[in-house]
């Protein structure tokens, strides 16, 4: 679970959100993502939260099932051409590599790859060695990371320790050439 302050930070970032269109077929309700060509269930998107946009703006809602949603206002339904937004998940291992920083090194992870023009939200593979050692006291090793925002990559390696003494160094590169690095010890 994240704090509130890295909560309202994560909700924030660009494409932390998917946008599209309602569309009905055979009872099942799809936001249709006409930026990527994409559909995605309703039926899977995560905790039931979604908003429909109105004329005032995005108005939240939790969807019930075959085309009702319980608002502020009531219930209402949606309908083929709806425009709705629903929040994206991240992987779980990047997930869980967040949920387990500290809160300098996350606010410095997250301000660093925005600064590239990346958002977590972009991530395509992630992979996170830490995983794989939950049950050893020492753990260090090295863990990877792809982000995509439709004009560049960027490769995220996560060096990290756990034990004794504890670190963490993130080395990014960009497609472009642009790097960055951050470690931290404690």
């Amino acid at each position: 679970m994240y704090s509130s302050k890295r909560a309202d930070l994560l909700l924030n970032q660009k494409r932390s959100y998917v946008i599209g269109l309602i569309e009905v077929t055979n009872e099942q309700y799809v936001i249709y993502d006409d930026m990527n060509d994409e559909l995605h269930l309703l039926e899977e998107i995560q905790d039931n939260y979604l908003e429909i946009l109105s004329p005032h703006g995005w108005k939240p809602g939790e969807w019930l099932g075959l085309g009702k949603v319980k608002t502020e206002l009531g219930f209402t339904s949606l309908h083929c051409g709806d425009t709705v937004r629903i929040r994206k998940r991240l992987p779980i291992a990047l997930d869980e590599m967040l949920k387990e920083l500290r809160d300098e090194t996350f606010m410095r992870l997250i301000r660093q790859l925005n600064s590239l023009s990346f958002s977590p939200f972009d991530c395509i593979y992630s992979y996170n060695h830490l995983l794989f050692l939950k049950n050893k006291v020492h753990k260090k090793g090295v863990s990877f990371y792809q982000f995509d925002n439709e004009n560049t990559i960027c490769g995220l390696q996560h060096h990290f320790e756990r034990g004794v003494h504890c670190s963490d160094r993130f080395e990014f590169t960009t497609s472009l050439g642009e790097r960055g690095l951050i470690s931290s010890k404690y």
